[in-house]
Formats: structure tokens, C-alpha cells, sequence
């Protein structure tokens, strides 16, 4: 009987309850600190750790260490088995720990690879709450670094590459402060200038280095490959903010020079021959689309706007918009043309008036030929060849010819805009470059270039690095024609003042009526390219508010075509 009693006594005991999961309770913990969830961890600690931090001071604490480090991305995990003692421990005087391996990785813009580093996280168990509780420091962000408080970054950029003209010549050199425009003004507003990084327009790296950034023109189209990448060092301090320890390095890469296809002798010609003009001007070489000179009134000096954070240069001849007039009418020339609407034989009437289109100055014209109605820019002739054209074909064209298409982004340039004509008024104004159609001077030296190029539009480039671009826009027969016929504007047309003795100057005049404050007042238009047998370059000129084209413009683009022709090959 005794012994019966001993062995049922034993069996009868009741088994410890086990204690709260261990892993489990790291891993939330973990959890919630990738996620930077600072009110989830706090709960976790334990008193001594609590009435060291407040949730709020441990918020500010992690998010300071991510901004120190420019740390986009941490990740915390478990990476091993974690303790779970026997619960008949919880029954003794003595504390009941265990530990968590876990291992934190860093991904920073000052490193070249992610940071990866292991530790033991502490943990006790509370005997009244059943659960895990963390012992927390400063030093578990970055375990194995005795001292280890803080993070630390130093950026250092490399030397601005130049900016270059297309023989090699420095149209910008030097960097940060130092950024220099040895030719001051000339092609100030194209080159662009520098302004303060800031960090949602540049990345965190540029801004932590202190750098200044491309803000405008050129310097800012192509400020990734001109600056290069920063070099960069990540680090832990120690409380006094001594190096304690190196985690990652970025070797940083100097940055690319561009060679522009500006040339410095023609955009240096070109300015002045335009003069005080206020407008733009353009002047393209129609076989490659190479920009080599852009001039824009109210030039800027770049050398006055480094660093300067509120500067916003205005390029007249890339984003300046307006409306053609009928410089337009080589375009709406070229579509009929090459659709066989008219011929330049065909015969066209020019009355005063025609359902609501007015020519210019009201000029009367009979029966003529389609090529006279181009030579004297006709406008209630190109109204009716226009409505025989029909919108479909013309939007089309405009298209073609560079309309309605955003230029290159390294141009930086306005989308010059042909909206489709929803009614026969749109279509006939729309067809002399009025209505609502707006260009900028890029655009119109483009077109000039196409028909130059027999037809074939070049993409307009200002980097010689890019390849050139082209496209057909109309067959060689109607730029053939179209040829003639510009010639014909120069040599006893609307374009006269553009003649060149010796050059065959190939033109169109353009006079765009708009509306100031209820005074009618015109943009002064022309558009050529020289020689015509043998083209060199197309010039467009705009003179904003100036008058009639072929009395301002025509004049201004013969300055232009006789300084430039003798520098160009």
C-alpha cells in the first residue's frame, strides 16, 4: 500500500505551464523595429529600458540614425534559434533570460553595397505579465561596435565637367562656386546656370554634399553626366562624434564634359546681327539638325546667377510660343504640294476677302498662279487651298514638320502646337499661322532646314554626342518646289530685304496679327536658308511685337545669314 501511495502521488502531480514564446516575442519585437513602429517596441521594454526612453524619444532616435546614415531601406530578422527556458526556471529567486541573434542591414546612398551587421538582442521574463521583455541601448543599431552612437556621412564631389562649344571651345568651366562662362552673356539663357542642390530635385548625395546643381539650359539638361557621382565614406561616431568605425564606401566618378553643336564664332555673329531685337533667333544646319547658335533677347550672364537659387532664365528662341503667321504657309504649301491639291501653276484667286480671311493690308489679287500667291503670301488664296486640303491632311503635315511633338528633352525647348481645326474659320486662319497656333523660333528654323534638306526633317540637336535623326516629311519634288517658290519670296516677293548679292537666299515672311490690351500690334516673322542650291544653314527670326515681317525680320535674318555664312562650312 505504501508504495502504491509514492507512485500515485508522483503521477498525479500537475506539469508546469510553459513559458510566453521566446522567438515569438523577439520576432515581433524585430518586426516592429524594421518598421520603425517606435510605440510597438516601447511596450516590449523592460523597466530599466523605459525609464530611459519615452516612446517619443525613441522615434526621434531611429529616425535620426536613418537620416544620418541616408539610410532608404533597414531590415531586422532573427537568425538563429532563440532560448526557450524550462519553465520550472520562472519558479526560482533569479531572472529568466534569454537571447536573440538578429542581424540589422542598412541600405544607404553612402555605400556601394548594403551594411549588414550581426548581433544578440537581451531579453528577461516578466513573471507577472507572461511575457518578454528587452533590455534596450543604443548600441543594438549597431552591434559588434563597442562606443558605437551615431552614424556619419562625408560626401565629396568630384570636379563639374566643362561644357564645350563643337570645335572644343569652354563655354563652362570649373565647378561649384567656381563655375566659370568665359564668353559671359554669349548664349548665356542656352548654357543655363547653377543653382543650390536641393534635396527633392538632386537626391540626398548631391544635397549632403553641398553642391550646387544644374538649374537652367544646358547645365541643367545635362547635370547627371556633368557632375558626376559623389565619393562617399559611411561611418559610426562614438558620442563625441569621433570615427569609430568605416562601414561602406561609394568611389565616387568625375563627370562627362558635353560638346554642344553650338559654335561660338557663329553664335557670336548672330547676336549681332540680331541686335536689341526683343525675340529669338535660331540658325540650324539642316543636314544634321545641329543647333549652332540660339539667341534669346535679355541675355543672361551666368557668371552673375552661380548658386543663385530663384534665377529662371527665359529662353525666347526654345520656349518662347507664338503665333507664325505666315511663315506658316510652307507648311500649308508643302501639304498641298505633296497631295497633289495644286501645283505651283495652279490657278488660285486672291479677292480682298473670303469667308472671313483678309489679306494683309487688304491687298486685291485676281486669277494667279499658286506660286504667286506663295511670292506674295496671299492669305485669301491659301484659304481656299486649305479648304480644299481639308483639316485631316494639314494637322497631319503639321505633325510631320515637328507640330504637336515634344522636341528632344536635351533641347529643353516649348512643343510648338497646330491644334486640329474643328471648323473651316480654324482651318483657313490655321493655315496662315494664325488662330491658335503657336511656335517657337526652333521650330520654324526647322522647318526652313526640312525643305533645305530635300525634304527631310532632322531632329534638332545640341549635343554632338547624339546621334542625328531623320525622317521624310515631304518627297524630294515638293521640297524642289517649295525651294522655288521661297526663292521667288526673296528675289521679287513679300522677302526682298533678305537678298544677299552673291547668295541665293531661299525665304518665307511671315506677320502674325495679335492682340495687346485691344491695340492690334504684329510679330515680325521670317524663316530662309542659304544658299538655296547648296543649303549651309537655316535661320529663323522672330521680333517680338516688331511690325511686318518682311520690313523687320527679313532685314535681321540677311544680317544674320551674311555674318554666319562665311564661318560655317
Amino acid at each position: 500500500m505504501t508504495i502504491f501511495a509514492v507512485v500515485c502521488a508522483a503521477a498525479c502531480t500537475p506539469a508546469a505551464e510553459p513559458l510566453a514564446s521566446s522567438s515569438k516575442a523577439a520576432g515581433g519585437f524585430l518586426s516592429a523595429w524594421a518598421a520603425r513602429d517606435a510605440r510597438t517596441m516601447h511596450r516590449s521594454f523592460d523597466d530599466a529600458s523605459q525609464g530611459r526612453w519615452t516612446s517619443e524619444r525613441l522615434a526621434r532616435f531611429l529616425n535620426r540614425a536613418r537620416d544620418s546614415g541616408d539610410v532608404s531601406a533597414w531590415n531586422v530578422e532573427l537568425t538563429g534559434d532563440v532560448g526557450q527556458p524550462d519553465p520550472q526556471e520562472a519558479d526560482g529567486p533569479g531572472p529568466v533570460t534569454t537571447s536573440a541573434p538578429y542581424a540589422i542591414t542598412y541600405t544607404t546612398a553612402a555605400a556601394d553595397a548594403p551594411v549588414r551587421l550581426e548581433g544578440s538582442l537581451d531579453m528577461a521574463y516578466r513573471r507577472g505579465r507572461d511575457a518578454w521583455e528587452v533590455s534596450w541601448s543604443k548600441g543594438l543599431l549597431w552591434p559588434g561596435i563597442p562606443k558605437a552612437s551615431a552614424f556619419a556621412t562625408d560626401y565629396r564631389l568630384p570636379k563639374r565637367a566643362p561644357i564645350l562649344d563643337r570645335s572644343g571651345r569652354r563655354l563652362a568651366t570649373g565647378g561649384g562656386e567656381g563655375r566659370r562662362y568665359p564668353h559671359g552673356a554669349l548664349a548665356g539663357a542656352t548654357i543655363g546656370h547653377l543653382a543650390e542642390a536641393r534635396a527633392e530635385d538632386s537626391g540626398d548625395a548631391l544635397h549632403r554634399a553641398g553642391g550646387l546643381t544644374g538649374a537652367s539650359g544646358l547645365e541643367g539638361v545635362f547635370d547627371t553626366s556633368l557632375r558626376g557621382t559623389p565619393s562617399s565614406v559611411l561611418a559610426v561616431t562614438d558620442a563625441k562624434g569621433h570615427r569609430v568605425k568605416v562601414l561602406g564606401r561609394v568611389a565616387g566618378a568625375p563627370g562627362h564634359p558635353v560638346k554642344t553643336t553650338l559654335d561660338v564664332r557663329v553664335q557670336r555673329a548672330a547676336e549681332r546681327a540680331y541686335g536689341g531685337t526683343t525675340g529669338g533667333a535660331v540658325v540650324i544646319e539642316p543636314s544634321t539638325g545641329d543647333l549652332l547658335a540660339v539667341v534669346s533677347s535679355s541675355p543672361i550672364d551666368p557668371n552673375e546667377y552661380v548658386g543663385a537659387s530663384d534665377a529662371e532664365p527665359f529662353n525666347r528662341a526654345l520656349s518662347g510660343l507664338y503665333p507664325p503667321g505666315s511663315s506658316m504657309k510652307v507648311v500649308t504649301a508643302s501639304a498641298a504640294l505633296d497631295t497633289h491639291v495644286v501645283t505651283p501653276r495652279t490657278t488660285v484667286t486672291g479677292p480682298d476677302e473670303y469667308k472671313g480671311v483678309r489679306n494683309f493690308e487688304s491687298g486685291i489679287f485676281g486669277e494667279i498662279p499658286f506660286s504667286k500667291a506663295v511670292q506674295f503670301s496671299v492669305n485669301t488664296a491659301f484659304a481656299q487651298v486649305a479648304e480644299d486640303l481639308g483639316p485631316k491632311p494639314l494637322t497631319a503635315y503639321a505633325r510631320r514638320f515637328g507640330f504637336n511633338r515634344p522636341p528632344p528633352p536635351t533641347v529643353a525647348a516649348a512643343t510648338s502646337s497646330f491644334p486640329y481645326p474643328e471648323d473651316l474659320y480654324s482651318l483657313m486662319w490655321g493655315s496662315i499661322g494664325q488662330a491658335q497656333v503657336l511656335a517657337t523660333p526652333l521650330e520654324m528654323a526647322t522647318i526652313a532646314a526640312t525643305v533645305a534638306n530635300q525634304g527631310v526633317r532632322m531632329e534638332p540637336r545640341i549635343a554632338l554626342g547624339e546621334e542625328p535623326e531623320g525622317r521624310r516629311v515631304v518627297s524630294r519634288g515638293t521640297a524642289r518646289a517649295m525651294t522655288k517658290l521661297m526663292l521667288s519670296v526673296v528675289e521679287g516677293g513679300t522677302g526682298v530685304a533678305a537678298q544677299i548679292s552673291g547668295v541665293q537666299v531661299a525665304g518665307k515672311t511671315g506677320t502674325a496679327e495679335v492682340d495687346i490690351d485691344g491695340v492690334r500690334m504684329n510679330h515680325a516673322w521670317f524663316i530662309c536658308f542659304a544658299p538655296a542650291g547648296a543649303p549651309k544653314v537655316a535661320v529663323a527670326v522672330v521680333s517680338e511685337l516688331g511690325g511686318v515681317g518682311g520690313e523687320v525680320a527679313a532685314p535681321l535674318a540677311r544680317g544674320i545669314l551674311q555674318s554666319v555664312l562665311p564661318l560655317v562650312r
